[in-house]
């Protein structure tokens, strides 16, 4: 072979090895950034995944509501804007009604009845507010421990629909809290519960709604406080009552509810519209209607009352509640609601 083949071998070689190690650096970063892409996002998804997803993430400036379970059950509510921290101590013998016609069960086994979702929603309808997030398998030292770090060992034994970047932002808030700024009530002593019996002599306690309200002072979203935005609540739905319970719900954080009625149109979605606010937001957060579509209901004998709106959750101008509404803040709730009650 001539010397100027051998050379142009060569030099075919070399392009074909360079090649080979381009090709090969190539698809190693790709394989590198599927995998930092995947540790992205396991930070930003529930550590736990749950059986229904969180429609939102907390940001950090708004209250937040969680239920500890560990060997009790305890609302813990942070409050970012008074650097406050309130710890509700729930009694174990306290029968509560468990949404989906479960009927009345010791709030020690509503988990095992349906998990933290369940256990979540029980504890909606009790209080009448919004809970976040549920941790179980944790406890309040856990979760009150001021080192960031200390979620490193928190996270393996926990079980949480709270994502890893939602519980450091929690963790290093709390680390800001002063110690006389921490509250704890306890709902048997601070005379809440009404005592009661089984019929086997069982004695428990049960919750009256109107006193239970009396801790919306403790509990409230000091940001909608100070906004004071007023808001309507149009039942949406074929089902009586709920939005009663809403109405409960926001006046506990602290909005203002003047307008509880049923809308002329049903809805699938609930949807959420208004002036922009903190409470806007937070309203569309604890319903789901950020992105959501406000998509009719199917056109059957139940459901003959099509709405106004568009393909991006708005409803259409000329809708005759919102027309006539005088509130800031218009709430439609929709059946995926009452699905939830």
């Amino acid at each position: 072979m001539s010397s100027w083949k051998i050379s142009q071998s060569k030099k075919q070689k070399s392009k074909q090895l360079r090649l080979a190690f381009v090709a090969f650096s190539l698809i190693l970063c790709l394989i590198l950034l599927a995998q930092v892409f995947k540790f992205t996002q396991m930070f930003f998804n529930p550590w736990t995944k749950p059986k229904i997803q969180n429609s939102y993430r907390w940001d950090g400036h708004s209250n937040i509501n969680i239920v500890v379970r560990s060997d009790s059950i305890k609302l813990f509510s942070y409050n970012p804007k008074d650097q406050k921290i309130t710890v509700v101590e729930i009694p174990d013998q306290i029968y509560l009604d468990v949404p989906g016609g479960l009927g009345s069960w010791q709030l020690s086994s509503v988990f095992g009845l349906g998990g933290g979702e369940l256990l979540k929603q029980t504890l909606v309808n009790f209080f009448g507010m919004p809970i976040d997030g549920y941790l179980d398998s944790a406890s309040l030292n856990d979760l009150t421990d001021k080192n960031p770090f200390s979620l490193l060992t928190l996270l393996p034994k926990i079980k949480t629909d709270l994502t890893p970047f939602e519980l450091l932002k929690l963790k290093m808030g709390i680390s800001g809290v002063r110690f006389d700024k921490i509250y704890e009530i306890n709902l048997e002593e601070i005379g809440l519960l009404d005592k009661s019996n089984l019929a086997d002599g069982t004695e428990i306690f049960e919750g009256d709604p109107f006193r239970i309200d009396s801790l919306s002072g403790d509990l409230a979203d000091s940001v909608i406080k100070s906004e004071h935005k007023t808001v309507a609540i149009f039942n949406s739905t074929n089902h009586s009552g709920i939005a009663q319970k809403v109405a409960r719900i926001l006046n506990n954080i602290g909005a203002d509810v003047i307008i509880v009625s049923n809308g002329k149109d049903k809805y699938a979605k609930t949807i959420v519209t208004g002036e922009k606010s903190e409470t806007l937001e937070k309203i569309k957060q604890i319903f789901g209607s950020k992105d959501n579509q406000s998509l009719p209901l199917s056109d059957d004998k139940d459901n003959q009352s099509l709405p106004l709106s568009d393909d991006k959750g708005k409803i259409d101008p000329g809708n005759e509640d919102l027309a006539s509404s005088r509130a800031q803040i218009n709430v439609f709730l929709g059946e995926d609601y009452f699905n939830k009650l």
